[in-house]
């Protein structure tokens, strides 16, 4: 057992505070507006937590730690791009400041008001598979990190993976938005304490002279030059551009966000800022993993030894004070998604499949149910599915499933006059279509990204032109 009673301690006070804090929210909630996007009242700072909460998990500290592991120092190239792309949004306000200003709460509904209401009810679909199928893994992968840093027996998997799951659901399904920004601030500042305390122990402990030892020996010039490294290259830089525009602007619990600002010019401001720390997110636990790799050689299990070494490196309070924030990081991300994606199954397929719209109560009760079936089916995939390689690797192109299409569509559909519901449709469909070479064929994920994109972006183009004219789409550009 790597845990001490202090370190139990400190967990179990911060899962009750949480906990106590994410159920007060409840009261807050008056409306579906209340539930899905926090009343679109959060202002920069707290927008800034709340995003940077919902986009750093644990699950995202284990698969940057393992990037940094496998590929060492080129691995930084992949936390360089999301947060200078982020920035990028946030100055420029390409799609986002127009998608805010729509009024919208989700994704799919701009292609209601867009394109066509079986265009909306086709992309939630796409959205709600490839999000459910990205947050699949999470409990898993969670789970292996709270087991090795604890010491816990892996015997306890299921448990731990129940556990996190059961506290999540409590207070996402009762209170919504209005909960998780709540919790997003308190795990936000935990969050920040425990990868700073992570990363100093890390170079104390590693040393830097044998973190660049340990990655020249193992790795070679690859693990300098992202261009060298077989996992990346200009095929892969380009994907990754191409993803996280499409991620900042696209992807439903970042667009949550900038749709619970108060205003178009704050959704700009709160993915600068962001942006920041998302340079921090991905290369501080790639760091990690290069320290890993220098304390415990290339033998390990990649995944797992950032864990491994954090429970080696830390001691006893610090070690429970990372856990905590750990746990911050685990609830924040799962909360977000579990609201996000039943969201769009409510909101965008179960909602214009019907002739009749529900009340807002109705629709309230609604996004709860799916929430919970959400929750099930993750936690069985999670149990059941064995990841091909690379966590991160899955994670794109799961995503890509429907970020692809919708990112060609919601562009062409803001800056194009003359796109329109079939493009929308080519869209959707071929950039979906795209991600068969990554999980059938096999291809590496860098050729199988930017085809998703180049089709996605073909099918909107050809397909506009030759669709003919949309007078409702024209008049719907701002």
């Amino acid at each position: 057992m790597n845990f001490h009673a202090i370190d139990w301690i400190i967990v179990v006070l911060y899962l009750a505070g949480t906990m106590a804090a994410g159920l007060y929210g409840k009261r807050y909630v008056t409306g579906l507006g209340d539930f899905l996007v926090a009343g679109r009242k959060l202002g920069t700072f707290i927008g800034v937590a709340t995003l940077a909460a919902t986009e750093i998990g644990t699950i995202t500290f284990m698969y940057n730690a393992q990037l940094g592991f496998t590929a060492g120092f080129s691995s930084f190239i992949v936390g360089l791009i999301s947060g200078c792309v982020m920035i990028f949004i946030g100055k420029t306000g390409f799609l986002v400041k127009k998608m805010r200003a729509m009024g919208i709460m989700t994704v799919p509904e701009f292609f209601e008001q867009r394109y066509s209401r079986r265009l909306r009810l086709l992309t939630g679909i796409l959205v709600a598979i490839g999000g459910i199928l990205n947050m699949g893994v999470f409990l898993k992968v969670e789970g292996t990190f709270l087991l090795l840093i604890s010491g816990v027996s892996r015997d306890y998997l299921k448990e731990m993976m129940t556990g996190i799951l059961i506290l999540e659901v409590l207070y996402t399904v009762l209170g919504g938005m209005v909960s998780i920004v709540i919790t997003d601030f308190i795990q936000f500042v935990f969050l920040g304490i425990g990868t700073v305390l992570i990363t100093g122990f890390t170079i104390y402990r590693a040393g830097l002279d044998n973190m660049f030892h340990a990655v020249s020996t193992n790795r070679g010039l690859a693990g300098f030059d992202p261009i060298l490294n077989s996992d990346f290259g200009w095929g892969f830089i380009v994907f990754q551009v191409l993803l996280w525009l499409a991620v900042d602007t696209c992807w439903q619990t970042t667009a949550m966000r900038t749709f619970s600002t108060k205003d178009p010019e704050t959704s700009g401001k709160v993915l600068v800022w962001t942006g920041f720390i998302f340079l921090g997110r991905g290369m501080m636990p790639m760091l990690w993993g290069i320290g890993a790799l220098a304390m415990l050689g290339p033998h390990v299990d990649s995944l797992e030894a950032m864990p491994v070494m954090i429970a080696k490196i830390l001691p006893v309070g610090v070690l429970g004070l990372v856990t905590a924030g750990m746990l911050a990081a685990t609830m924040s991300v799962n909360s977000s998604y579990l609201l996000g994606w039943s969201s769009v199954i409510a909101q965008d397929v179960v909602g214009p499949a019907r002739k009749e719209p529900l009340s807002q109560t109705a629709q309230i009760r609604l996004n709860r149910v799916t929430n919970l079936f959400v929750s099930l089916f993750v936690w069985f995939w999670g149990v059941w599915y064995t990841l091909p390689g690379p966590v991160y690797f899955y994670l794109n192109m799961t995503g890509t499933i429907f970020l692809a299409g919708a990112f060609a569509a919601v562009t062409g559909g803001l800056y194009w006059k003359k796109a329109n519901t079939v493009g929308g449709y080519s869209a959707m469909l071929a950039g979906a279509a795209g991600t068969v070479g990554f999980f059938f064929m096999k291809l590496p994920v860098n050729y199988a990204g930017v085809l998703s994109f180049a089709l996605a972006a073909i099918g909107m183009i050809v397909g506009s032109l030759l669709g003919g004219s949309n007078k409702r789409a024209v008049g719907k550009i701002a």
